[in-house]
């Protein structure tokens, strides 16, 4: 029997993700049903749990992989001839993506795509998803929505808040202070190299990170600092926290921050200063008042997007001139403090 759940198909890595999640509540909204996601990454079943937009995650755990050779996207196939979902929304362009889903059923012609939209220039991710969402494939017959919110959000449960808190509280912290999370790494850290080599646009050095953590300490004397990240981001976030003036209001838990638990951390957090990266978009669903560096990338495009938090954005320019090339190795410390106070305010 076909499926009348939405389906949402989006390959896209953390911050990606988090920017579907107004799509999810808009089709949730119009259909009366949950959706299904089709992703990459068998994290993303934890990103989606406790939303109520969402039903189940089938997830791949390699795109690029050649089909015949990857059990995952086989299984994947499989899922999606039983469910045999009829309304589908793909947030794709690449032809690759096009291939796996076509050998499920689903192709342009009995599908809403993003390859379907006009290209308006600096728009928004949110506000393309919401445009798609408005689209209807064949057979969809409920109303659009006119006024649909561009504000993300993801949800933590009430158990996960409080075993963050003893989380806290085992690694010597006190989660009735000021908390503050510091993302210095992105996925381009992860990855082999040298972390200040010439392509990883997202690269801020260590010191500057030095400089901010002192500020905040300075400003805030109670702060208790936290560098998160993955594990491949240990040994940046340890550096940054050995050269730290004042180590025993810093500390690193990158090493042990699964993602449900830096959910609920971002939750608990007073506010967090990030590189524009996955957790930074988790930060601003969850209302953590946010200070967000931006390279390379444009903000009109992708930046973070709160529905009751400030997010403040700094572009790293040569000058005040908007029309030289962005990057961030032109922010300061000092800009990042001072658009840090003005977030601060708001969590006191």
């Amino acid at each position: 029997m076909p499926d009348s759940h939405p389906l949402v198909c989006r390959f896209g890595a953390l911050g990606d993700m988090v920017l579907i999640t107004p799509l999810l509540r808009q089709l949730y909204r119009r259909s009366g049903l949950p959706c299904d996601i089709v992703a990459s990454g068998g994290w993303n079943k934890l990103l989606f749990q406790q939303m109520p937009y969402v039903r189940n995650v089938f997830s791949i755990d390699s795109r690029s992989a050649p089909y015949w050779f990857n059990r995952s996207q086989r299984d994947l196939v499989a899922k999606l001839h039983s469910h045999q979902h009829q309304y589908v929304w793909v947030c794709e362009t690449s032809q690759k993506s096009y291939r796996l889903l076509a050998r499920a059923g689903i192709e342009r012609d009995n599908s809403a795509n993003q390859l379907d939209l006009a290209v308006i220039q600096k728009e928004h991710y949110c506000d393309k998803w919401l445009r798609l969402g408005n689209l209807s494939p064949q057979g969809f017959e409920h109303p659009q929505l006119d006024e649909e919110s561009t504000n993300t959000e993801l949800f933590v449960s009430e158990e996960e808040r409080l075993e963050c808190r003893q989380w806290l509280q085992r690694r010597n912290l006190d989660p009735d202070e000021p908390i503050v999370c510091i993302q210095a790494g992105s996925k381009r850290t992860s990855r082999r190299g040298k972390a200040d080599r010439e392509s990883n646009t997202k690269y801020w050095p260590e010191q500057n990170w030095v400089t901010v953590i002192d500020g905040v300490i300075e400003q805030l004397p109670t702060a208790q600092i936290l560098l998160c990240g993955v594990p491949a981001e240990i040994e940046m976030c340890q550096a940054i926290e050995s050269l730290c003036h004042n180590p025993t209001n810093v500390q690193t838990v990158a090493d042990d921050l699964p993602l449900r638990r830096l959910l609920a951390l971002l939750c608990h957090a007073s506010s967090c200063i990030s590189v524009d990266t996955g957790p930074a978009h988790a930060a601003a669903a969850l209302d953590c008042p946010l200070v967000v560096l931006f390279g390379k990338a444009s903000p009109n495009r992708f930046r973070p997007v709160s529905s009751n938090s400030p997010v403040q954005v700094i572009v790293g320019r040569a000058g005040k001139l908007q029309q030289t090339e962005a990057d961030i190795a032109y922010i300061t410390p000092q800009q990042v403090l001072e658009e840090w106070n003005s977030v601060k305010a708001y969590s006191q």
